[in-house]
């Protein structure tokens, strides 16, 4: 799967899982600032996207960019971009992540 950018009337976008679209602004603030907090996952620990990017950063987005940005970077996890596997965890919806 590639990064798919569509180009519409209102806004740039990126299809990522599920044909669902992002924009192209938050996908690469969300690439940006997750390689910059890589250095701050631990091997065998399990991790959010929420406290893998940390409070401040988190909070500073309203809920449907929290949404989107866990779209992105489940879609940047899927495509190799980021070394880490999903895991599921006690049937949560929440997806978490563990290091490779």
């Amino acid at each position: 799967m590639s990064n798919k950018k569509v180009t519409g009337s209102k806004l740039d976008v990126i299809e990522v899982l599920n044909f669902h679209s992002v924009p192209t602004k938050l996908y690469v603030e969300i690439q940006r600032h997750m390689n910059t907090q890589l250095r701050n996952v631990l091997p065998n620990k399990l991790y959010t996207l929420k406290k893998m990017c940390g409070k401040e950063f988190w909070n500073g987005m309203n809920s449907w960019q929290q949404r989107k940005a866990g779209r992105a970077f489940a879609h940047m996890v899927h495509v190799g971009l980021f070394p880490f596997e999903f895991i599921r965890y006690k049937k949560s919806p929440t997806k978490r992540y563990l290091l490779k």
